[in-house]
């Protein structure tokens, strides 16, 4: 390989180990090496298990000698978001709650991993429970965006997006109930993969049928596309997932997807402010679109209430936590406590309103895609925030106070976790700071894979994949 190992996707390091010209062991201490060195700096990972891993990579390589059927992630390094279950290993959920925690089951998506022969690494950093877009914890700490270590990362797979963005990971399972895949993704210039509903089975939540989806962060579409067919597939325990088969693309290597595709363009998606940077990094990303076919119209927006999400999020959180919240109010995060009191606060009328502007925007989208291939936005309103902006506190875009998070930096995402639809976010420039850019693209239902091919065009066309941020070339 030219590249060093840690600069490879896992598509060619996988190649290299069947071809033998790279071990297991080798790969896995590269790796291991590299989060020892540097995530002092980023903390992108809440538990890190070297042992573990490097007995399992002794393993598969001697299944390689041996000449045993190998899985598709056979050797390869994978990280789990700390709010996914991992047998034997501790899971925190960034709380101090579950500070000790070692599940003894795990969710089918870590079954489907470990079928596959990856071979898991550690655990991602996220806020506690997963609830807010800025990864930092009471348990772990603050997770810092590598191409600026003021910034963060987003959230809530901030540690996800850092272990791409910084070469500790080529895979890493995530979860996205808001734009959680998305958002890091742009933060930290990777992609991020938030599946249909059901696409990828989410049986290890209470609520089978939440907004919550696990969902794919790599720095490459075609690490992204791997890792997706991997996990992606019928389970019985997920009844969205059920009828929702694991095809192969089919379409794959037939003609060109931007060649006339059908764009729409919605720059505000309901903000009032958009970063001036934002908005012309993804006009220039169309204007290319364009060039190569792309019919694109900016016409219209999606309709939907902003506090629809909220109320259906915090009636789930008060739920969870309601008889044991009084005892336990002074160990988590503040803002956690807020949403679980916010949601003790609500009555049944409201929740019952939310779900019906849910199933209001379904109908909203579906109608759209009558006359459209694919959705293109921004994936957030700015570039990463400060590391140390408060989850309440206002959003300041092109110098004026714009509201709250939710309301005006990342309600480009929050809607699709609404209708269910897949969302793609991809790198598309950085602002004069240097901070990454990104833009999302939504399709139909269960067209993953149409969304994944169009993003292997975009990132030949833009090119994002051989910048890296400074810090990931130092040693230490």
């Amino acid at each position: 390989m030219n590249e060093e190992i840690w600069q490879s996707s896992a598509t060619k390091i996988a190649a290299a180990v069947s071809r033998r010209e790279l071990s297991c062991q080798e790969v896995m201490r590269t790796f291991l090496d590299r989060i020892a060195a540097l995530d002092g700096h980023t903390n992108a990972f809440s538990v890190v298990e070297p042992g573990q891993a490097l007995i399992a990579a002794r393993d598969a390589d001697e299944a390689i000698r041996a000449g045993r059927a190998l899985g598709p992630l056979h050797g390869l390094p994978i990280t789990i978001k700390d709010v996914i279950p991992t047998q034997g290993m501790r899971t925190t959920y960034g709380s101090r709650l579950y500070a000790d925690h070692i599940p003894e089951t795990e969710p089918e998506v870590v079954a489907r991993v470990r079928r596959a022969g990856a071979i898991i690494v550690g655990k991602t950093t996220t806020p506690e429970f997963a609830h807010k877009v800025l990864t930092d914890s009471p348990l772990h700490g603050i997770t810092r965006n590598p191409w600026s270590l003021e910034r963060s990362p987003g959230g809530s797979s901030g540690g996800a997006a850092v272990a791409a963005a910084m070469g500790y990971c080529p895979l890493n399972v995530s979860t996205d109930g808001a734009g959680s895949s998305r958002i890091p993704a742009a933060n930290c210039h990777v992609v991020g993969l938030k599946p249909t509903m059901g696409a990828i089975p989410n049986d290890g939540g209470a609520d089978l049928f939440a907004m919550q989806v696990l969902g794919v962060i790599a720095r490459t579409t075609e690490d992204a596309s791997l890792l997706f067919d991997v996990l992606s597939g019928p389970y019985d325990g997920d009844p969205f997932s059920l009828g929702a088969e694991n095809k192969p693309d089919t379409e794959a290597g037939s003609r060109p997807v931007l060649k006339n595709l059908r764009v729409r363009y919605f720059p505000r998606m309901g903000n009032v402010h958009v970063d001036a940077e934002v908005l012309q990094a993804v006009e220039r990303a169309l204007a290319l679109m364009e060039t190569q076919g792309s019919i694109v119209l900016e016409d219209g927006d999606i309709n939907w209430r902003h506090d629809a999400w909220r109320i259906m999020l915090r009636a789930q959180q008060a739920a969870r936590f309601r008889d044991s919240y009084p005892g336990i109010k002074h160990l988590l995060d503040p803002s956690m406590a807020q949403c679980i009191e916010e949601g003790l606060s609500q009555d049944v009328i409201e929740l019952q309103d939310a779900l019906l502007a849910r199933s209001a925007l379904y109908k909203d989208l579906h109608r759209i895609f009558q006359t459209a291939d694919v959705i293109i936005s921004p994936t957030s309103a700015t570039p990463a925030l400060f590391a140390t902006h408060h989850a309440n506190e206002p959003v300041i875009i092109n110098g004026k106070e714009a509201g709250t998070l939710r309301q005006a930096w990342y309600n480009y995402t929050v809607p699709i976790n609404g209708a269910g639809h897949p969302a793609i976010s991809l790198p598309c420039g950085f602002s004069h700071e240097g901070l990454p850019i990104g833009m999302q693209i939504i399709g139909p239902w269960h067209r993953e894979r149409m969304l994944l091919r169009l993003a292997a065009e975009l990132q030949e066309l833009l090119g994002w994949t051989d910048r890296w941020p400074d810090l990931a070339s130092q040693r230490g």
